[in-house]
């Protein structure tokens, strides 16, 4: 049986890499496999020792990672700019503006209170006291809590 070329190796540690990075958070594997991947082609293109390709792996794999990783960072796992979120926010609106409600917990600012809306209990919040038992109007909803106003 002869001996397997050690840049199918290297080729198979990348792809591994690349596997791993997927199923594993942190965004650094894939620094490696790039790392593997270039140490597999020189070992392709030419006949280096294995004590070559071992520094070239760790040489390749860092100056990827210390290089590329913010640029990579910035542009894929970059936080969607305010104004994305809020358009965002409007696809998950289950309240309606100027629907009516019934305050099932004393509304007291600048703290919660609790409202009964569409059969379900919210948290709430208003610029004054609401309370238990009053009805009122939604004036808009901001992720799971309600503001409301007196009718």
């Amino acid at each position: 049986m002869g001996m397997i070329d050690p840049a199918l190796y290297w080729l198979i540690i990348g792809v591994m890499l690349f596997f791993v990075e997927m199923a594993v958070p942190g965004f650094v594997l894939f620094f490696f496999a790039l790392g593997a991947l270039v140490t597999a082609l020189a070992a392709w293109l030419t006949p280096i020792s294995i004590a070559w390709q071992l520094a070239l792996f760790i040489g390749a794999s860092l100056i990827s990672l210390l290089s590329l990783r913010g640029l990579i960072q910035r542009k894929f796992l970059a936080a969607a700019p305010a104004d994305e979120e809020e358009e965002g926010d409007e696809d998950v609106i289950l309240a309606v503006a100027g629907e009516r409600g019934v305050v099932s917990m004393t509304i007291t600012p600048p703290g919660e209170g609790q409202i009964k809306y569409a059969g379900t209990f919210w948290r709430a919040i208003a610029e004054e006291k609401i309370e238990e038992g009053e009805i009122i109007s939604i004036v808009r909803q901001k992720d799971l809590v309600i503001q409301v106003e007196k009718v």
